[in-house]
């Protein structure tokens, strides 16, 4: 998810400053890509926002592509990909297999997601109201801009046994409706993570759900981006919403709290927040980072100060560095990565976006953008 960008160029100019516990060297290594448009069937282009699930020893890959229909004006579909069962997340980029059609597409004429549908997050719960478990992809919707203002609202799909298909719930399940949730009066929520914290229940049942997620707002009172934790016991209604307080390294008044386009992964007690961060003062630097938190919320003494680069978006890979001048404005580089474990091994899935030939304005005309799904190799940091 992209709509970031244009918020943070007219929102303000950004100012580094000093931060402890930040490193210097990528811990990640071996930037492999594993699916662009050449791997999709025909009619698709561009991969972007994955997310990996192990079902069966057999791992799939959730996605974002475009359908290459104008009269339907390009609508985003969420697709899929899979290795062979059995296979590891190292095995050779040509395993993996893309499926034709589509997991989850955009709703109806006159929808709330009739656009677009994108940035599934999986995630596995047990419903306290249903009394039953669920397996759910999370996703963000919007329906066709109005005067270029685009409305987003976040909902999932739910695997059916009976019916072998991942059914919409319907309706949105989080909405932005707090003066910093909106811009322009509209929903601006999105690159949400989930986790779900085991209960007290038989094999962790009545348990908590988390939800992270980004806003921005041009409110006057909350002028800025923001990363908001929200819990749930049932996955659907969600409780109080909580501004997240903590500073990332390079900050200023307008992006105090990140990683953004995150994904959380818990391990041994940590919360640990990968995605992007912004520096547009010093360039090299700028790409996908990890820290950790002790709470959910980032509230606790010591959450959120160890920093350590996975990947420079700068670093001359060619699918996510286009150079210093799309950088600045962040419409080419890095987006949207999801840490994952196999046999003590962890990988790192994300997106790149590239120029594929030249363009009078990077930062205004994006007809030359493409969008290729990478896999690397993350080596983890001692003591982290």
């Amino acid at each position: 998810m992209r709509w970031i960008v244009a918020v943070c160029l007219c929102l303000f100019m950004f100012s580094s400053v000093g931060y402890a516990g930040v490193f210097e060297k990528e811990i990640a290594s071996d930037e492999t890509a594993v699916l662009g448009t050449e791997s999709l069937p025909k009619g698709w282009a561009v991969a972007s926002d994955p997310e990996l699930v192990n079902f069966g020893n057999k791992w799939w890959m959730f996605f974002n592509t475009i359908e290459l229909d104008f009269r339907k004006k390009l609508p985003i579909h969420i697709l899929s990909a899979s290795l062979p069962k059995g296979k590891g997340l190292d095995s050779p980029v040509t395993e993996w297999v893309v499926h034709p059609k589509p997991v989850i597409s955009p709703g109806k004429p006159g929808a709330w997601d009739e656009r677009t549908v994108e940035t599934p997050k999986y995630i596995r719960g047990y419903d306290a109201t249903t009394g039953k478990w669920a397996l759910r992809l999370y996703y963000v919707g919007w329906p066709h801009q109005k005067k270029r203002n685009k409305d987003y609202h976040i909902s999932f799909a739910q695997w059916s046994d009976e019916k072998q298909a991942w059914l919409k719930h319907g309706t949105p399940v989080v909405s932005g409706d707090t003066p910093w949730e909106k811009l322009n009066g509209n929903s601006f929520i999105g690159d949400q993570s989930l986790y779900y914290e085991p209960g007290k229940g038989v094999n962790g049942a009545d348990g908590l759900w988390h939800l992270w997620y980004q806003t921005a707002s041009n409110d006057k009172t909350y002028r800025g981006i923001y990363l908001v934790h929200v819990t749930s016991r049932d996955g659907v209604t969600w409780g109080k919403k909580t501004i997240m307080k903590h500073q990332v390294p390079f900050s200023n008044k307008f992006t105090q709290t990140g990683p953004f386009h995150l994904d959380v992964f818990v391990k041994n007690g940590y919360y640990y927040f990968t995605g992007f961060l912004y520096n547009q003062q010093d360039l090299s630097k700028q790409g996908l980072w990890i820290t950790r938190s002790k709470t959910p919320d980032g509230s606790g003494e010591g959450d959120f100060k160890d920093w350590h680069p996975m990947i420079f978006e700068n670093n001359g890979v060619a699918w996510h560095d286009s150079g210093l001048v799309s950088s600045k404005c962040h419409e080419t580089g890095l987006f949207s990565s999801t840490l994952k474990e196999e046999n003590g091994q962890y990988w790192l899935f994300y997106h790149g976006y590239f120029r594929t030939g030249k363009v009078k304005d990077p930062c205004k005309d994006k007809s030359k953008n493409s969008g290729v799904i990478g896999r690397a190799k993350l080596s983890w940091p001692k003591g982290f």
